[in-house]
């Protein structure tokens, strides 16, 4: 039914483009604002925390029918194997964030200190979701 409805289709890219705008930028402002060390807005982490929950989920429903509408189109794909391979890189990369970055983060203080490996791994994470991007619209080409 998915794959001989156009309409269907444009409706899952869509929602899926829309759920992966709102992901990456909460996921870009978390960035910045771990690299400057200004986590320490409880109400903007537990937000980031919302969008993430909604989003990535969203992401994943969208994605599964797009894949099914398409599947030559995309699992063969060297453009979405890379994706997927960049995704797998950046949500361990947010794990490892979550666990060790943010449990010491003290939101009695305006500024937080960060070490510099851990910019240097915010700073990957936004190169990553750019080439998620990236490589999500090179699906349609390749």
């Amino acid at each position: 039914m998915i794959q001989n409805n156009s309409d269907l289709i444009a409706f899952f890219q869509s929602i899926h483009i829309l759920a992966l705008s709102a992901v990456f930028m909460a996921m870009l402002v978390f960035n910045i604002r771990l690299i400057t060390g200004r986590l320490s807005d409880e109400a903007f982490l537990s937000g980031f925390k919302y969008n993430a929950v909604i989003g990535l989920p969203v992401l994943l429903i969208t994605g599964v029918f797009l894949i099914i509408a398409e599947p030559a189109r995309s699992l063969a794909n060297d453009a979405f194997q890379l994706k997927m391979v960049l995704l797998a890189i950046v949500l361990l990369l947010y794990r490892y964030l979550g666990r060790f970055a943010m449990p010491t983060v003290n939101f009695s203080h305006k500024h937080v200190e960060v070490t510099l490996s851990k910019k240097f791994l915010a700073l990957l994470s936004i190169l990553i979701w750019i080439g998620i991007v990236f490589a999500g619209r090179w699906i349609a080409y390749l």
